[in-house]
């Protein structure tokens, strides 16, 4: 992997603005042009990804997550957006699942990879397991509400219902701004 340059700091400042705005065809440009340029750089690989994946270009996505974890395979939000193209975009759950874990693997205390995995062992009908991740990212965030919505889910799911009314209370305790995101 290639040391971030200052150029290459700027850069994802400005790819990260221009996702948060949605501008995805300015994310792509810069990417493009930022792979031509430094093509060890995982930082450009990682958001020719997230600009491929936000256009629905999954297999490219997944393409372009793949060569920025080659680069760095510590990079915990490559291997979480990798999970989530997987799973949403192209409908592989299994491979999901492994990114997530290997994710959690580094970053054992990522409350977002935990969360993830929940409501990912949720929509595949594993409560049990879906449940136990939904705690791990509460012990880590009490106020998550994606981790909240999981555990509910997965207790309904179980046919927990004193766990599903637990988690309605909490989240109705939660102050408006924590939903803007679900995090």
């Amino acid at each position: 992997m290639d040391n971030p340059t200052p150029t290459s700091s700027a850069k994802a400042a400005l790819a990260r603005s221009l996702c948060e705005k949605g501008s995805w065809a300015e994310v792509l440009a810069l990417a493009e042009g930022w792979r031509a340029e430094s093509p060890g750089d995982a930082k450009a690989w990682f958001y020719h990804g997230a600009a491929l994946a936000a256009t629905g270009r999954f297999v490219e996505a997944e393409t372009a997550y793949r060569h920025a974890l080659a680069l760095d395979a510590t990079d915990v939000k490559a291997w979480n957006n990798l999970a989530k193209v997987l799973f949403e975009g192209l409908k592989r759950p299994a491979k999901a699942v492994k990114c997530l874990q290997r994710l959690l693997e580094i970053d054992s205390r990522n409350k977002l990879a935990w969360a993830n995995l929940a409501s990912l062992y949720g929509q595949l009908g594993r409560h049990k397991e879906a449940l136990a991740c939904a705690e791990r990212a509460l012990a880590i965030d009490p106020h998550m509400v994606l981790a909240q919505l999981a555990r509910g889910r997965a207790a309904q799911g179980l046919g927990r219902p004193e766990i599903l009314r637990e988690a309605s209370a909490l989240l109705a305790q939660l102050p408006p701004e924590k939903f803007s995101r679900a995090t």
